[in-house]
């Protein structure tokens, strides 16, 4: 699927264990793209015309028996994205955001 040559957009919503402030810590680094925040939306626009809107949810915490994990929902906007591009992209933003080891 080609996203963004139509005028469409590919939108993907996952959650991730983190909180925001680690997610405004490690995503300027994830890409040499400019990057602007936007009424808490983080919008990188490429050399190449493509865009991706990030929009991270409210953050929530759960917990088990003491410990509190932070998590949110993000919300991933691709403009002009092919497919193979967006999983390259997941690729790396799973990769620059993994906690722990193993």
């Amino acid at each position: 699927m080609v996203a963004g040559a139509d005028g469409t957009a590919t939108t993907i919503t996952r959650e991730y264990g983190l909180s925001h402030a680690d997610l405004a810590r490690i995503l300027p680094r994830l890409t040499t793209a400019r990057l602007e925040v936007i009424a808490g939306d983080y919008v990188f626009a490429f050399a190449d015309g493509r865009r991706l809107t990030l929009s991270p949810g409210a953050q929530q915490t759960r917990q088990i028996a003491s410990l509190r994990i932070p998590y949110l929902q993000a919300t991933f906007c691709f403009a002009g994205w092919e497919s193979a591009q967006i999983e390259e992209f997941f690729t790396r933003f799973d990769r620059a955001f993994q906690k722990g080891g193993g």
